[in-house]
């Protein structure tokens, strides 16, 4: 697909092309599904913990696909770079059930949730 295809479909799935508040929706879902894995490590429980961990990489394969990565969309290029960092975490988490990565991973994604709210906030009209 071109660029131009990529960015009008993009634009007709939500609603203006600005628009970035389905990502802090992504961002909730991404942290559900780790804190259900951090859980199910506590609880012994592998195979909860490795479904959990493949929705979350489902989700961000989603989420960064939907992205604008022109080179001119600083924001996509950046949020590329963070779900990069955030696989790591649950790649360690799986492999070692490894709870701080995980911790890691939801505070993350708490703080981008909270900065971009925020942002969107202080951008609205009076």
């Amino acid at each position: 697909m071109s660029a131009s295809i990529t960015s009008r479909y993009r634009d007709t799935m939500f609603d203006e092309a600005g628009s970035t508040d389905w990502i802090r929706q992504g961002w909730r879902g991404l942290r559900q599904y780790g804190r259900q894995a951090a859980a199910a490590i506590e609880a012994g429980d592998p195979i909860l913990k490795a479904r959990m961990i493949f929705r979350a990489n489902a989700l961000l394969d989603v989420m960064t696909g939907i992205l604008d990565s022109e080179d001119e969309a600083a924001l996509g290029v950046r949020l590329m770079k963070i779900y990069t960092a955030l696989r790591l975490s649950l790649l360690r988490a799986n492999v070692s059930d490894d709870l701080e990565a995980l911790a890691d991973y939801d505070t993350a994604l708490t703080e981008l949730d909270r900065d971009m709210l925020k942002l969107a906030e202080s951008a609205r009209p009076i």
